[in-house]
């Protein structure tokens, strides 16, 4: 009895796959393979940074009750009403004050531990200078790694760049 997926010779034998067929088949799945990797690391970067997101917000919202209750912002994490582990798998948060050009800036930020992550996201709680940025977030790439140009853009529009990094203005 001939089988389907079987030749059958004049002589009677039966063959196999021929070897061409079997290449058309392998070079089939290199080409989707090829596709699909770069968009499934996208996403895996895309879904990592969107949680050092979340939690960013719920550390910057600790942030603001506890400068409620005590008049001043802290460094030290731990003393915020919120269960985030500082040092993530991902990504490692920390709050300080820091200077910029138009002025002293209190920010909270997520650094990556990951080269395909973006470099990292920050999120501006108080601006003394005159152009205020308080309540803005950007999501920070080094220009010249795809990946993090790709995941950040994806958050939203680009606002500058400077010094090889690309700053992209996170909606909402």
């Amino acid at each position: 009895m001939n089988k389907i997926y079987q030749k059958t010779h004049p002589a009677g034998k039966n063959a196999g796959f021929t070897l061409i067929e079997l290449l058309v088949v392998v070079l089939i799945i290199g080409i989707l393979s090829a596709v699909a990797l770069p968009q499934y690391q996208k996403a895996v970067a895309k879904s990592r940074t969107a949680e050092a997101v979340t939690n960013l917000k719920a550390i910057t919202d600790a942030e603001e009750v506890y400068y409620m209750a005590n008049g001043a912002y802290t460094d030290d994490l731990s003393l915020l009403d919120v269960q985030v582990n500082p040092t993530g798998k991902y990504f490692q948060f920390r709050c300080s004050d820091g200077g910029y050009a138009n002025g002293i800036v209190r920010t909270c930020a997520a650094y990556p531990r990951q080269d395909n992550l973006p470099l990292y996201i920050e999120f501006h709680l108080l601006n003394a200078g005159p152009e205020s940025n308080r309540g803005k977030k950007w999501c920070v790439a080094n220009t010249s790694k795809e990946i993090q140009v790709n995941t950040c853009k994806t958050y939203g529009p680009l606002d500058w760049e400077s010094n090889g990094r690309a700053f992209y203005k996170m909606n909402g």
